[in-house]
């Protein structure tokens, strides 16, 4: 999963409020961090408060099991000793009053003195007393004198024999815990060596101080050695703990400890240990049932864990009290930062782009300081930049209206223009002003095509006027070739006198209605050519019917009055062509010039005089 995806699942179960606020997403985050160093904190003393419990376990095991070393040391060094007596030639020689002698000196070296000391004695089992002894009191007595848990070990076989605790009763009849060492002595007869030693002796040896207490239970659990109280010597432990079994159970080479209590029995006589909860470390003694139980009570055996602990707690609590009370501090002064310039963002979207954005801080709250007030400095120039804009497109706005009213009112100014001139003024012509050079070029370019359309207009219409004249000029020119053909008859030498005369007028017409005829073609008027054309055919007739009459004068009189009826047709034709020509004039009419313009024909008589010399 993508750091994507797991931001998108936390926002998902975040609550809207605490992602809207800084400040308690930050105390979450605070609290997560303290509940972080306290559990770590916890964690941590928990584990080093279980070390250093494990740590004072274990050196109670080591003070047990050093304790034991030391007892077994001692129970050996007796072994030791004892068999060294049954081995020593007095002994061995069977020499009573040398054994006695033997036995004395070896205590006296020992330096053993008083009734509570360690005594020797030789049984000489054959006759079932005690031979010789370090208590005199016991010399030549019968075994019966000696414990019965002593007598008992008497036929203990080859080897050392170390009895069970048992107490014994001295001269001053003070009861006394002993334990024996009975070994046989060499010397073949079957008699017996016995080493009894006061359990107070190795009592006083015992490691321990005021708060703890060690003790040595036999295979029984009755107390063998104490440290300090004498009182509980084989007196039953009583502690219901464990400790004595666990030690059998474990062996002499692996010493344990546990915590117990409170003390209720052996313990609980002991000032630094009554009722309360104890440490017991426990290791047995080698080749013995017996087992070193070591005590401290918990207060005293945890008291440096337990400061430990408590220092640990406390370093934990002001961690997380350092951690808050910095963090609360950066909180506050970040989130007071990020509010203040969350209040000037709004009101920058507010409009108020004045609002002071700065920050004496250097970290990322100041740069994001920085950065917002960069943004309001380039929005208020943007904003600035824009109102130029508009202001620029105000007044570009108000040119546009300005132009679109100047348009609109040349252009109807125009268009009035050019309604007249389409209803025939080809007088009107537009003004130019020279605030708009489009308008200026389409008033130019049209008084420029209305003055030609005029010029061309004005043509037109003098020629229709001329050529209605010539058609005019064709009639009584038409009439006049039948009167004269009337008159054929009465003279023909006339006719052909004057039939020359009527040639040259008729070529002259002939060359007038060609040149109509062309003038026509360039004005469009399709109707007014084909008549012109078909006079000018009807003339060319004529004038080749005139050369015919001139060579055949004399001999076709009769053909005068054919010329008459030909003549006829000619004036019809004419007349037809001054109709067709005078409508094309009327509506030439209708468009005004400021002048006549002369229309100039190219070829054709000219009809202005209507007469020709003979």
């Amino acid at each position: 999963m993508s750091d994507d995806d797991i931001l998108s699942v936390v926002r998902s179960v975040t609550p809207a409020f605490v992602r809207r606020s800084f400040a308690l997403k930050f105390f979450i985050a605070l609290l997560c961090i303290g509940v972080l160093v306290g559990s770590v904190g916890a964690v941590g003393t928990q584990q080093m408060t279980a070390e250093f419990e494990q740590q004072v376990l274990d050196e109670h095991a080591t003070t047990a099991k050093q304790e034991a070393d030391s007892l077994s040391n001692w129970n050996t060094q007796n072994s030791l000793f004892v068999e060294t007596m049954a081995r020593s030639r007095p002994v061995r020689a069977g020499n009573i009053s040398a054994i006695q002698s033997q036995f004395d000196r070896e205590l006296r070296e020992r330096e053993f003195d008083g009734d509570d000391q360690p005594n020797l004695h030789y049984v000489d089992t054959d006759e079932g007393v005690v031979a010789a002894s370090t208590k005199s009191n016991y010399r030549g007595e019968s075994v019966d004198i000696l414990n019965e848990t002593v007598r008992t070990a008497l036929d203990g076989g080859s080897g050392t024999v170390v009895t069970e605790a048992y107490t014994d009763t001295p001269t001053l009849e003070s009861p006394q815990p002993r334990i024996a060492y009975v070994t046989p002595a060499d010397n073949g007869a079957g008699d017996v060596v016995i080493y009894t030693v006061p359990l107070q002796q190795r009592t006083g040896t015992l490691s321990g101080t005021g708060s703890s207490t060690t003790l040595v239970v036999d295979g029984s659990n009755d107390v063998l050695f104490h440290q300090l109280n004498t009182d509980l010597f084989l007196q039953p432990y009583g502690e219901d703990n464990g400790a004595p079994a666990a030690a059998r159970e474990s062996g002499p080479a692996d010493p344990g400890a546990l915590r117990a209590g409170p003390a209720n029995a052996a313990l609980d006589g002991s000032a630094s240990m009554a009722g309360k909860e104890y440490v017991v470390g426990y290791a047995q003694v080698l080749d013995t049932d017996w087992v070193v139980l070591v005590h401290t009570d918990v207060q005293t055996a945890y008291g440096t864990v337990r400061s430990v602990a408590d220092r640990g707690l406390l370093a934990t609590v002001l961690g997380i009290a350092a951690v808050g009370a910095i963090g609360a501090v950066l909180g506050r002064n970040t989130a007071s930062a990020l509010n203040r310039l969350t209040r000037k963002t709004e009101r920058m979207q507010a409009g108020e782009l004045d609002v002071e954005i700065e920050s004496g801080r250097i970290d990322t709250v100041g740069r994001l300081y920085d950065g917002f007030g960069a943004m309001r400095d380039a929005l208020q120039d943007r904003i600035d930049e824009a109102e130029r804009e508009r202001k620029r497109a105000e007044v570009a706005h108000e040119e546009v209206v300005e132009t679109n009213a100047y348009l609109q009112e040349t252009a109807a100014t125009y268009s009035e223009v050019m309604a007249q001139a389409a209803a025939g003024d080809l007088t009107q012509r537009m003004e130019t002003d020279g605030q708009h050079d489009a308008m200026d070029a389409i008033a130019t370019d049209f008084n420029e095509m209305i003055a030609e359309l005029e010029k061309t207009t004005g043509q037109l219409k003098s020629f229709a006027g001329q050529v209605e004249e010539s058609g005019e000029v064709v009639g009584a020119s038409a009439a006049s070739v039948t009167d004269a053909a009337e008159q054929v008859a009465e003279s023909i030498q006339k006719i052909s006198e004057d039939a020359t005369g009527q040639r040259e007028r008729l070529q002259e017409a002939t060359e007038t209605v060609d040149a109509a005829v062309v003038a026509l073609e360039d004005g469009d008027i399709e109707r007014a050519r084909d008549s012109l054309g078909d006079v000018a055919g009807t003339l060319n007739e004529v004038a080749d019917a005139t050369d015919h009459t001139m060579s055949e004068a004399e001999n076709v009189a009769g053909a005068a009055e054919e010329q008459a009826a030909e003549l006829n047709e000619v004036s019809q034709r004419a007349d037809e062509l001054v109709r067709y020509v005078k409508p094309l004039y009327d509506v030439l009419d209708r468009f005004e010039t400021e002048s006549e313009h002369q229309f100039v024909f190219t070829g054709g008589p000219s009809l202005g005089g209507g007469e020709t010399d003979d």
